[in-house]
């Protein structure tokens, strides 16, 4: 996958920008709102501050619902099984 941000943001290509944040994706979709919640979780378990917690939810909420997986792999490091 080789999705690229503009100007000087992470991109896939480039790995996420918290590589050390994990999340698991399992399951069923269920919904934007506890996709971004359990995203930002795992960023607060590890330590990230506020300020980028709401950098996150206002890039996840741009654009459409297909821009959230996009969203969520520049951030953090998403496993998918």
């Amino acid at each position: 996958m080789q999705i690229m941000a503009n100007g000087n943001a992470i991109s896939i290509a480039n790995g996420p920008k918290y590589p050390r944040v994990k999340v698991q994706v399992t399951g069923p979709y269920s919904g934007f709102y506890s996709t971004v919640a359990a995203v930002q979780a795992a960023m607060r378990r590890a330590g990230v501050p506020l300020q980028e917690l709401s950098n996150f939810y206002a890039d996840a909420a741009e654009g459409e619902e297909e821009n959230l997986l996009r969203t969520c792999l520049r951030w953090v490091d998403v496993d998918l099984r």
